[in-house]
């Protein structure tokens, strides 16, 4: 007996906003942009693009109305931000009336109080209050407004949060007008059985809303478990990033430390998102169509080892997809390695293609030099 997946998954790309806001050094504007093209152009359906955080609080993200203004944008693909203020919103609006604003803003409320005061500063009283204006300002302007859920499996300060909770937030925030919610496992406390459950609660509670999403964190190696778990109840939209990279904000930036340096409110440093990568061909392995070319997000995931300049932690940017057909050695190579490959069927001999890393020459008569 199979498994029950859905024949098709629709994917949001994480890179630009999420998965850079745990960077120590700033991510060049002309990469980022370069990086949300990508993503555009090889089926992501979803990419969140920036946040319009306060520059003195995340200034990974001061170049936001830049990135915004520069990317090419692709019919058919929704571009999501950030905020969690009201100069957030009132940048996003501005953005949105001048014509490059988002399509989507998002911002998070935490399902603890605790988590909720060290990530944003306020309390959920404080919350209920503010979105209704948050709403309206969007919805002025034609932006859809999400709620992103934080701890829903779990907070690294108070513990386990109950299922019950995440449902009444849910609910409330649908009654004040936000137009969707994404359960988030922000520090990686999910477990598959548990991920089940929620789930199919969810779609018990909420048949027909915008709240079916799947987003986890991978501090503890069970996030491609965990988003099976959440297909197997049904979910068709997950979020992820690209080098599994996110996490608890950076606010030491290039040596600089920003206001809101501090301790860390999770257990390590350890505390990106679920692999892209990774996650992308797992899919694909279990026969499911997510419209996004998977040979080529694996050489941007190398492309961004070498930009970050550093192995980051995917597995199948080095391994590669399983092969299915005889390999042609002639992809990017990762980050410090030598000769690479994808998949791809052999043919006539083929011309050599010169790497854009280092010059590297990437014959495929060269199988010898393979380490």
């Amino acid at each position: 007996m199979k498994l029950q997946l859905p024949k098709k998954v629709t994917f949001t790309e994480l890179f630009a906003r999420d998965g850079l806001q745990n960077e120590t050094s700033f991510f060049p504007t002309e990469a980022k942009i370069y990086f949300i093209n990508r993503a555009s152009e090889l089926g992501f359906k979803c990419v969140e693009v920036t946040n319009f955080a306060h520059p003195k609080n995340m200034p990974q993200f001061r170049d936001a109305e830049e990135v915004l203004k520069r990317i090419n944008r692709k019919p058919g693909v929704v571009y999501k931000c950030y905020g969690m203020s009201d100069k957030a919103f009132e940048r996003a609006v501005k953005a949105k009336e001048e014509g490059y604003g988002p399509d989507v803003m998002a911002f998070t409320l935490s399902l603890t109080e605790s988590h909720s005061k060290r990530n944003s500063g306020r309390t959920h009283e404080e919350y209920w209050k503010q979105i209704p204006k948050w709403v309206e300002m969007a919805h002025s302007v034609g932006i859809e407004i999400n709620l992103a859920l934080a701890c829903v499996f779990g907070c690294p300060i108070e513990g386990p949060v109950p299922l019950e909770r995440t449902l009444e937030f849910i609910e409330r925030g649908l009654e004040l007008g936000v137009d969707g919610a994404t359960p988030c496992d922000t520090t990686g406390e999910a477990s598959p059985d548990r991920v089940y459950e929620f789930y199919v609660r969810l779609r018990e509670k909420f048949p027909t809303e915008d709240v079916h999403l799947a987003h986890f964190h991978d501090s503890r190696g069970m996030a491609l478990s965990n988003y099976l778990a959440a297909l197997m109840a049904g979910v068709t939209h997950v979020e992820a990033s690209l080098g599994q990279l996110g996490g608890q904000p950076a606010f030491i930036l290039d040596g600089v430390a920003g206001i809101g340096t501090g301790p860390n409110y999770c257990p390590s440093d350890i505390v990106g998102n679920g692999s892209t990568e990774d996650l992308l061909v797992m899919l694909d392995e279990m026969g499911i169509d997510t419209g996004v070319n998977i040979d080529e997000v694996l050489e941007l995931g190398r492309v961004l080892e070498w930009c970050l300049g550093k192995e980051l932690r995917p597995y199948t940017t080095k391994t590669g997809r399983i092969p299915k057909a005889p390999t042609a050695w002639r992809a990017t190579p990762p980050f410090r390695r030598g000769w690479w490959a994808y998949p791809q069927p052999e043919t006539a001999a083929q011309p050599e293609r010169r790497s854009s890393v280092e010059g590297i020459v990437t014959p495929n008569t060269a199988l010898r030099q393979v380490k």
